[in-house]
């Protein structure tokens, strides 16, 4: 009986290391697939830059801001003489964290850049989502308290 009382002893802890040692296995693969999916989100994001400089030439990229422009034109005055700049989000997430702006904003959505105002545009739903007025850095830095309301 004495024999009894002897082997238990070592039996739990060969089944409370192998519990550790299985709970130590989980948390590693968990650990392992959220790198694997962060990997896997930032390979998916570069490869829309690549397919995005290695599709199309100027003269395509020119066609698309032209068509761009044609369709905010419908929705917003723009003056005719003004030749906008015209961009396609491909890194919402990194825009989201610098400015407010962005939060409606989707990747493939454009910003539409004039001298007086930013336009972000969905083409797919063909609305505008927001306008804001554009901001003429000045040379010398302005006071935090101006540039922040100058912000809102």
């Amino acid at each position: 009986m004495d024999n009894a009382g002897l082997t238990s002893g070592p039996t739990s802890t060969k089944k409370a290391l192998v519990s550790v040692a299985l709970i130590a296995l989980i948390a590693l693969v968990l650990v392992l697939d959220m790198q694997r999916r962060e990997a896997e989100k930032q390979l998916k994001n570069l490869s829309v830059r690549l397919e995005q400089l290695n599709t199309g030439d100027a003269q395509q990229n020119r066609e698309v801001a032209d068509r761009i422009i044609r369709e905010v034109r419908k929705l917003i005055s723009i003056p005719e003489d003004v030749e906008p700049t015209v961009a396609t989000i491909i890194d919402v997430e990194a825009l989201r964290d610098r400015n407010p702006f962005y939060q409606k904003a989707s990747n493939g959505n454009h910003l539409i850049v004039t001298a007086e105002r930013a336009i972000l545009y969905d083409s797919e739903k063909n609305i505008i989502l927001d306008v804001v007025p554009v901001q003429v850095q000045q040379s010398a830095p302005a006071p935090a308290a101006a540039t922040q309301e100058a912000g809102e």
